[in-house]
C-alpha cells in the first residue's frame, strides 16, 4: 500500500531533474564556468586601421591574403597611383594594385596567431606617407569544442529532446499505477492470495528501476551541457583579438550594420560600393542667404509662339509637321490653316459673291459702251467706271479665294521646336497656340518673392534643380506688380565661362521650360559658420536635420545639426559640429538606409 506514494517520488524526482537538465544559470552579472568562444557570425576578419593627415588605411587579413584599402584622409577618394610596402620585424612584402585603391599581398608570417606590429610605406605621385598599426590574429577558440563539421553537439542544441524524455517519463510512471491499481483489484477479489512485503518490494524495484533510469540519464545530459551566465557577464578571460560587432557584420566582416549606440559600421568595400566621400566642415563667416521658388522661362526676345489666326483644319507642310526639338528657321512654314465656315457664313458669302457678279457685270457693259463713244465719252464718268469694275473684280477674287484658300503658320524666330499641339487634319480655334519656339541658350528663370523687403538687399543668386545640378545666376530685374502676393524675380543664367563645368555648373541648354528650382539669393551682410556640402545634411527618423561624421576608417556617426542655406551647393553649421569634422557629401542619403 506503500507504492503509490513512491510513484510520486520518483515523478517528483523525475521532473525535478529534467528541470534540472537545461544547465546551469548564474545569476546576472555571473558566470562561473569558462568563457563561451565567440560566434562565428559576429567576428570581423583580423584588421588593423591607421590614419595620418593625408591618407587613411584599413588592413584586413582575408581569404589567405592581406587587402589593403587607401583612401585620403580628408575626402575618402581612393588613392590609385600609390607604390605600397608593408614591413613586420624582418618580414616585409610589397602590394599589387588591384584597382580602385585596394592592394592585395601575401601575408607571410602574418597569419599566424599573435599581434603583429606593422609599418606601412606608402608612396604616390601627390604624397607619401608612413603609417604604423597592428595586427591582431587570434587563436580559433571554436574548433577544439565543435564537431568537424563546426556544428554543437547534437543533445546540447536541440532543447527538445529534454522535454520529449520528461514526457516518456511520465507515461512510464501513469502505465505503473494503471498496474498496481489493477493488480490491487484482482488481489481482492481473489481468496487465500496474500502479498507479503517481499512482493511489495519486488514491485516497488520494478516500478522504481523505469523512472531511476529515465532521471540519470536527464543528470547525464545535464553534465554535458555548458554552465551559462546571463547576457552581458562573463567571469571568463576576455579574448582581445575578437572584435564584436552585430550579427549582420558576418563573414569577414563585409556587411554594413548599425551598432547599438546609433553609429554605423561600414567596412572599405561597402564604402567603395556606396561611394561614399568626405568633406571638412570650413570655418569661416558666410552671407547670408534666402530661399525662393523658381522656374525656367524663355528669354521673350528669343522665344515664339505660333498661334491660329483663325477656326480652321490643320493640313501637312511639304517637309511635314517638324518633331520636338527639331531646329527652326525664322520664317519657317511649320503648317497650313485651311480655313472652315459654318453654313451662315457660306451663305452670306455666296450670296455676296452672286451680288457682285452682277455688279461687275453692269460695269463691264458700261466700260464697253463708254469705250465705244471714244472721245466723246465723259472722260470722269469713264475713269470712275474702271475703278469701280477693279474693286468689286479684287473683292470678288479675295471672298472666292477665302473658301479653299490655306494660311500659312510660320516661325517668327529661330530655335528649337518646344511645344507641338497640331496633326493633320486637327479643327483647331482661332487664338490656340500650335507650336512654341524657343532658343535653349537663351533661358531665364522667374523666382516669386514674399518677403518684399529682401527685394534690393541681394547680390547675387544661385539655383539648384531637383537632381541636384547647379546654375549661376545674375539677377535681372523685379516686377512692381505682385502676382498671388509675391513680387516676380528674374534673374539670367550665367554659362560655363569654359564650358567645361569644373565646379558642376549646368550649362543652360540642357535645362527645359517650366523645369522648377530652388533660388538662393545671396545678402550684403553675414555670419560666422561652418561650410559644408548641401548633399551632406540629412533628414531623421524624427525630422531633425543630421550629417553622417566619419570618425574613423570604417565607422560613421550621425550627428544632429543646425543649418542655413548658403548657395545652391552649401550650406552653414551654426551648431552641432566642430571644425575640421569629416561629414559625407556623397553617399549621405544611402547611409542612412543601413539598418
Amino acid at each position: 500500500m506503500q507504492r503509490t506514494p513512491a510513484y510520486f517520488s520518483l515523478l517528483l524526482a523525475t521532473t525535478l531533474a529534467a528541470l534540472s537538465a537545461n544547465g546551469l544559470h548564474a545569476h546576472e552579472g555571473h558566470d562561473h564556468g569558462p568563457p563561451l568562444p565567440a560566434p562565428m557570425t559576429s567576428t570581423l576578419a583580423p584588421r588593423v586601421t591607421a590614419e595620418s593627415a593625408e591618407l587613411e588605411l584599413v588592413a584586413v587579413l582575408e581569404d589567405g591574403k592581406l587587402t589593403v584599402y587607401l583612401d585620403a584622409f580628408a575626402t575618402n577618394r581612393p588613392i590609385e597611383d600609390a607604390a605600397l610596402q608593408v614591413e613586420s620585424g624582418a618580414w616585409q612584402g610589397k602590394a599589387i594594385h588591384d584597382g580602385d585603391g585596394v592592394y592585395r599581398l601575401d601575408p607571410g608570417p602574418l597569419i599566424e596567431p599573435g599581434q603583429h606590429e606593422l609599418i606601412f610605406t606608402v608612396e604616390s605621385s601627390t604624397t607619401g606617407d608612413l603609417l604604423l598599426g597592428a595586427l591582431v590574429v587570434p587563436d580559433d577558440p571554436v574548433a577544439d569544442d565543435l564537431p568537424a563539421d563546426g556544428s554543437p553537439a547534437w543533445y546540447t542544441s536541440v532543447p527538445l529532446l529534454q522535454g520529449a524524455v520528461v514526457l516518456l517519463a511520465l507515461c512510464c510512471l501513469a502505465l505503473l499505477l494503471w498496474r498496481d491499481q489493477r493488480d490491487r483489484r484482482l488481489s481482492g477479489k481473489q481468496s487465500g492470495a496474500k502479498t507479503g512485503p517481499k512482493g511489495s518490494a519486488a514491485s516497488i524495484t520494478a516500478a522504481t528501476l523505469p523512472p531511476a533510469l529515465l532521471a540519470m540519464t536527464l543528470l547525464a545530459l545535464d553534465a554535458a551541457d555548458p554552465v551559462r551566465a546571463h547576457e552581458g557577464h562573463d567571469h571568463g578571460a576576455p579574448d582581445p583579438a575578437v572584435d564584436q560587432v552585430p550579427a549582420a557584420a558576418s563573414a569577414a566582416g563585409q556587411a554594413a550594420a548599425r551598432l547599438p549606440d546609433g553609429t554605423l559600421f561600414v567596412p572599405k568595400p561597402n564604402q567603395r560600393l556606396l561611394g561614399i566621400r568626405t568633406a571638412r566642415a570650413e570655418p569661416g563667416e558666410w552671407p547670408d542667404t534666402f530661399t525662393l521658388s523658381g522656374h525656367v522661362i524663355p528669354d521673350p526676345n528669343a522665344s515664339a509662339l505660333v498661334q491660329a489666326p483663325l477656326r480652321g483644319r490643320i493640313e501637312l507642310p511639304q517637309d511635314g509637321l517638324p518633331l520636338l526639338g527639331a531646329s527652326i528657321r525664322e520664317g519657317q512654314v511649320l503648317a497650313y490653316l485651311v480655313p472652315i465656315l459654318d453654313a451662315v457664313d457660306r451663305t452670306d458669302l455666296q450670296a455676296e459673291v452672286a451680288e457682285l457678279d452682277g455688279r461687275i457685270e453692269n460695269l463691264a457693259r458700261n466700260l464697253i459702251r463708254l469705250r465705244q463713244l471714244g472721245d466723246n465719252a465723259p472722260r470722269q464718268e469713264l475713269e470712275e467706271t474702271e475703278t469701280e469694275h477693279a474693286s468689286l473684280t479684287a473683292r470678288r477674287r479675295a471672298i472666292a479665294d477665302s473658301f479653299g484658300a490655306r494660311v500659312p503658320l510660320t516661325a517668327a524666330v529661330g530655335g528649337v521646336l518646344a511645344l507641338r499641339n497640331a496633326s493633320p487634319g486637327q479643327i483647331v480655334a482661332g487664338g490656340e497656340t500650335l507650336f512654341t519656339v524657343v532658343d535653349p541658350q537663351r533661358l531665364l528663370v522667374e523666382a516669386l518673392l514674399y518677403d518684399t523687403d529682401h527685394a534690393t538687399h541681394f547680390t547675387s543668386a544661385s539655383a539648384t534643380t531637383t537632381e541636384g545640378r547647379i546654375l549661376r545666376l545674375t539677377p535681372l530685374g523685379r516686377g512692381y506688380e505682385l502676382r498671388g502676393h509675391a513680387l516676380p524675380i528674374q534673374f539670367r543664367i550665367e554659362p560655363d565661362p569654359a564650358d567645361e563645368a569644373p565646379d558642376g555648373v549646368q550649362p543652360p541648354d540642357q535645362l527645359v521650360v517650366r523645369q522648377p528650382l530652388t533660388v538662393v539669393a545671396t545678402m550684403f551682410h553675414g555670419s560666422t559658420g561652418l561650410r559644408i556640402p548641401s548633399a551632406a545634411v540629412q533628414r531623421g527618423p524624427d525630422g531633425a536635420e543630421l550629417v553622417w561624421v566619419h570618425v574613423q576608417p570604417e565607422h560613421f556617426r550621425p550627428q544632429r545639426v543646425q543649418v542655413r542655406a548658403l548657395g545652391a551647393g552649401d550650406s552653414v553649421v551654426t551648431a552641432g559640429l566642430a571644425a575640421g569634422d569629416r561629414v559625407v557629401s556623397d553617399g549621405a542619403a544611402l547611409l542612412g538606409q543601413v539598418r
